[in-house]
């Protein structure tokens, strides 16, 4: 009994803790990156944001078992300052404008909008190739 818990200790013990990776996204005023998220070599989720001079765009992809399952894109407009001596400044509270929900159907996310669709393909290859360049990097040590 002392040998099988000793085992089972030994097993979760191991096992390697979520691994987040944030690489650049695309041009934008404040920034643009995606966050990447793995546990034991599956995805788990990809988080994409770009920070625009009044705009911000949040894309969350969500997986099971290493599988995308859903979609969310949030746009906020950017609080700014509207009057007297700091007119124009950020003031770090951000009203949301927009969120929307895609569900994964067989090989792809159903995105209506075809600009959505097409940051959406581009984050999701980015993830994927952030992914696999990790995988062959842990391969060859």
């Amino acid at each position: 009994m002392k040998y099988v818990l000793s085992l089972l200790l030994m097993a979760f013990s191991a096992q390697a803790d979520p691994v987040a990776s944030e690489i650049e996204w695309r041009p934008a005023c404040d920034g643009a990156s995606i966050e990447l998220v793995a546990d034991g070599g599956q995805m788990v989720s990809v988080r994409a944001k770009a920070i625009h001079s009044t705009v911000v765009i949040e894309w969350t992809i969500h997986y099971l078992d290493g599988c995308p399952v859903t979609a969310e894109f949030r746009e906020s407009e950017r609080g700014r300052v509207m009057e007297g001596e700091n007119a124009g400044d950020y003031t770090g509270v951000n009203r949301l404008k927009r969120l929307q929900t895609f569900k994964w159907e067989k090989d792809r996310f159903l995105v209506p909008d075809k600009g959505q669709e097409e940051e959406l393909v581009d984050i999701l290859t980015k993830a994927q190739a952030e992914r696999d360049k990790a995988a062959k990097s842990k391969a060859s040590n």
